[in-house]
């Protein structure tokens, strides 16, 4: 009840697979129902990001501020961290046994060990920090709503849909929402801010007039704005597995089962500890497996269960480890569209994964990395068997499939809106984050990013929407 199930249209360049991307339908979006990680990518991710829009203030060292005023970490307190902030950030407090193996296994092959991904030149093998404060999740609803929900000048509507703006010519003056059963407009003296995605951002901006004249068209929707880019540049990260079968006692199998679920519940209830505590995935390396002098181009997870995507039949689940290749700066764009005009239906979400050569070739050398990490001690050591790709699956060719047929979302949507200069026929908002031509209307989620970060997208667009 707390997701939005969107789905892809077929990915004809994946055989016609479908996917489905999940969305927060809940306070707090998808920051109460992700995996917690608190990852801010690169240095340079924000220097794009800042070229993008003719050196306005989005760099890194604009940004960094508002990451260090927002978080409240419960162990760095250093020139790159804040101790202060709503945002709770700390260590995970479940470490699977796997985890400890896999970190071991990661530098016995030359990856060093990391104490801090988020300094802006994240490399190395390491624990991931998490928004918790220790004990239970901290999202945005928490951090920055609940402190606030009884001031009389906030008012908050749930279960409420909203269906489009409102204008007096090009000026916003209020939005439309639909809540049981009723259509309701409500008005403003000053600025509307639209934080709705970038799958439902575009969505809102079309419903209401303003994107591509052939897109409105197509929907008997009338223009108010023509903006080109309303829909376009979406990027997501994507990612490919290794997956082996291991000895028990490791991971998370069945641990979610029978008496384990119950014995497990009770443990967190009374003690606050034991394996309802952690993401499921504390451990990750950043690394480019073209070239390590070079900035990290792949995240590479340990999940230390058999994870498998919808797709995959006829693996029965068993113990296992999952090492997952995710693509931090891939090249493959897609796009949102509208299914009809109808504010009920999900947009069309093409997400175009390895439309771009370069994205599946160094996906290629990841899972070559991927199959020697449960090859070498001590993680072969509780390895029993390779199960995908397969011991005897090392063609290119071979290994191309095997990406077509799992590759699956990282659930990190953006950029269908993206912040740029006037004089960008795809840009959607200008430096300031007003709608081209629009008077009283502003976005502050991720659809505004010009490029994709390389890491986590919760705590960058956090950070995004405190600068706006």
């Amino acid at each position: 009840p707390y997701h939005t199930f969107h789905k892809t249209i077929p990915q004809r360049q994946l055989g016609g697979r479908v996917h489905e991307i999940d969305q927060g339908k809940v306070m707090g979006g998808s920051s109460s129902i992700n995996g917690l990680v608190y990852m801010r990518g690169l240095k340079s991710d924000y220097d794009e990001w800042k070229s993008a829009c003719n050196n306005a203030k989005w760099g890194w060292d604009d940004m960094l501020p508002h990451f260090i005023r927002l978080e409240n970490n419960e162990r760095i307190n250093n020139i790159y961290h804040g101790i202060n902030g709503q945002l709770k950030v700390s260590d995970p407090k479940y470490i699977s046994r796997g985890a400890y193996i896999y970190i071991k296994t990661l530098q016995e092959m030359g990856i060093s060990y990391t104490n801090d991904f988020n300094e802006g030149n994240a490399k190395g093998v390491g624990f991931m920090q998490l928004t918790t404060d220790g004990k239970k999740r901290c999202s945005a609803a928490d951090a920055f709503i609940k402190p606030i929900k009884n001031n009389q000048k906030l008012h908050i509507k749930t279960g409420a849909t909203v269906t489009k703006l409102l204008f007096e010519n090009r000026k916003v003056v209020g939005v439309e929402y639909f809540r049981k059963d009723k259509l309701v407009k409500v008005y403003c003296n000053n600025e509307v801010i639209l934080t709705a995605g970038s799958f439902q951002t575009p969505k809102i901006l079309m419903l209401s007039g303003i994107g591509s004249e052939s897109e409105l068209k197509k929907h008997d929707i009338k223009l108010i704005n023509r903006l080109e880019g309303v829909g376009k540049n979406l990027q997501d990260h994507f990612e490919v597995p290794v997956v082996a079968s291991t000895k028990p006692g490791y991971g998370y199998f069945k641990q979610d089962k029978g008496i384990k679920k119950y014995i497990n519940g009770l443990q967190y209830l009374l003690f606050k500890s034991g394996p309802v505590m952690s993401n499921g995935c504390e451990t990750v390396a950043y690394y480019n497996p073209l070239n390590d002098k070079q900035l990290s181009n792949v995240q590479l997870f340990c999940v230390m269960q058999m994870y498998l995507d919808q797709d995959i039949k006829n693996i029965k689940p068993d113990h296992g480890v999952t090492i997952n290749s995710n693509l931090l700066r891939p090249r493959s764009k897609g796009s949102v569209t509208l299914k009809s005009n109808n504010f009920k239906d999900l947009p069309l979400i093409d997400p175009n994964y390895f439309s771009n050569e370069d994205d599946i070739n160094i996906l290629i050398e990841s899972i070559n990395f991927a199959k020697k990490v449960i090859r070498t001690k001590p993680m072969s050591e509780i390895v029993k068997e390779e199960i995908l790709p397969g011991e005897q699956t090392t063609s290119k060719k071979a290994l191309i499939e095997h990406c077509k047929k799992t590759v699956k979302t990282g659930w990190h949507p953006v950029g269908t809106c993206k912040m740029g200069n006037e004089d960008d026929a795809f840009s959607v908002v200008t430096p300031d984050l007003k709608v081209k031509e629009i008077e009283n209307l502003r976005i502050f989620d991720a659809s505004v990013m010009p490029n994709i970060v390389s890491g986590n997208t919760n705590a960058p667009t956090i950070a995004l929407a405190d600068r706006g």
